[in-house]
């Protein structure tokens, strides 16, 4: 007598008569049905999501209650110690900002025909809050150097200011046509007074930020020299005026401190051709070989003209570097 399941025979001979990929393919829908209903059955016995209370509860307090703390108002506070801060310093910033323009009146007093100077006497006088003298400064350096994408941006953006929106569209047009990018930027500008305070705070040296004593006045100083000082005192992170600085001092006969410029420049922008030239040109002045061989083999490198130049570079009184 047999026990065998009719049933499950005909299921055998079924299964035995599928091709082995059939079979597989049961197989692995199988287990994946088995993972999903475990992932289901665990899903299903997590505590529900305990939701706030569409209706807030009555907000008088109950007798016997303890005393309910205030909620604070952060941004209140923030707002209150932004304007504490910016009282503190406001009249220190004013006297950086007003320092910063007359040090840059007198270098483009000198050197008129120096796009960047008019360039960078506009960006302070337009910080100073002064935006029509800003407006003819950053037109004068266009006037000198047309078609440079950052003038004609920063010319924008005081346009923009002072609510001559005629001129202004014509300076996106212009812009347009040399940097697209740019002029988008230009476009999205929202004048403010915010903008005009952290951009102001953010030219001014950092806090705590002492400068090198070469920046110290020097009775001897031309006016020029004693300008480019006051720029490097209110800016120590600015690498180009460190060069020029460097370079005046070295047309002073002061070449011990205008080694000091230069390297101070490549320290915060290495590998500058024109400023590693420089310093090249007074590490020969002042015999120092092998300073000086080391920077015609990094020139070499970078810019094998400028290096053969420094190489030929013979010493000689009132030498520009």
């Amino acid at each position: 007598m047999s026990f065998d399941d009719p049933e499950g025979n005909r299921i055998s001979e079924w299964f035995r008569g599928l091709t082995m990929g059939v079979r597989i393919q049961i197989i692995m829908f199988s287990v994946v049905a088995l993972i999903l209903a475990a992932v289901g059955g665990i899903a299903l016995i997590q505590e529900p999501t305990v939701l706030l209370p569409a209706v807030p509860p009555d907000s008088k307090p109950v007798a016997g209650e303890p005393e309910r703390v205030v909620a604070q108002d952060i941004g209140k506070d923030w707002r209150t110690a932004e304007k504490m801060n910016e009282a503190k310093k406001g009249p220190e910033v004013a006297m950086e900002s007003k320092g910063e323009v007359e040090a840059l009146r007198k270098l483009v007093s000198m050197a008129p025909q120096d796009a960047d100077n008019w360039d960078r006497l506009g960006k302070s006088l337009y910080l100073s809050g002064q935006h029509q003298e800003a407006i003819d400064a950053f037109r004068k350096a266009l006037e000198i150097k047309p078609g440079v994408g950052e003038v004609l941006a920063n010319l924008g953006v005081t346009l923009k200011s002072a609510g001559e929106m005629t001129e202004y569209e014509k300076i996106v047009q212009s812009l347009a046509l040399v940097d697209p990018k740019l002029a988008r930027d230009l476009m999205e500008f929202a004048p403010g007074k915010e903008e005009t305070k952290q951009a102001a705070t953010a030219t001014t040296a950092q806090p705590g930020a002492t400068a090198p004593s070469v920046v110290t006045s020097n009775p001897g100083d031309s006016m020029e020299v004693a300008a480019l000082r006051k720029l490097v005192e209110m800016d120590p992170k600015d690498a180009d005026s460190w060069n020029r600085l460097g370079k005046q001092l070295f047309l002073s006969g002061n070449q011990t401190e205008a080694v000091s410029c230069f390297e101070k420049s490549l320290q915060l922008k290495p590998d500058v051709v024109e400023v590693l030239a420089n310093v090249g040109v007074v590490y020969k002045t002042l015999g120092r070989k092998e300073a000086w061989e080391e920077v015609v083999t990094k020139l070499m490198v970078l810019d094998p003209k400028m290096g053969e130049d420094l190489k030929a570079y013979a010493p000689a009184p009132a030498a520009k570097p």
